[in-house]
């Protein structure tokens, strides 16, 4: 074989060698586009249904925090309403004591 022939040989390597990248190209680009939809029909989905619903969470949370009684407010009404279960055992007791003496 001669240099000519190899030449030509490693020619016709090198060509089909590129064929096969450019068909590698083209698929890749296919599958570019093809992400590139995914991910604008993803984007539109995100903006139309999750976002919506995700402002009315967060709408229904400031409601809660705006009704809600703040904790201290809730610490301090149990520890009246612990007073007046005592006091109201206390006199319980007296009543019933007072009933047994007559």
């Amino acid at each position: 074989m001669n240099n000519e022939e190899k030449i030509l040989e490693m020619l016709e390597k090198l060509t089909e060698e590129v064929g096969r990248h450019s068909e590698l190209l083209a698929k890749q680009g296919e599958l570019l586009e093809e992400l590139d939809d995914r991910s604008l029909r993803s984007a539109v989905m995100l903006e139309n249904e999750v976002l919506p619903k995700l402002q009315l969470l967060y709408e229904g949370h400031v409601h809660l925090q705006e009704t809600l009684a703040p904790k201290e407010r809730v610490e301090v009404l149990e520890d009246e309403v612990i007073t007046l279960k005592s006091a109201v055992k206390m006199m319980a007791k007296r009543l019933d004591a007072l009933e047994k003496a007559q």
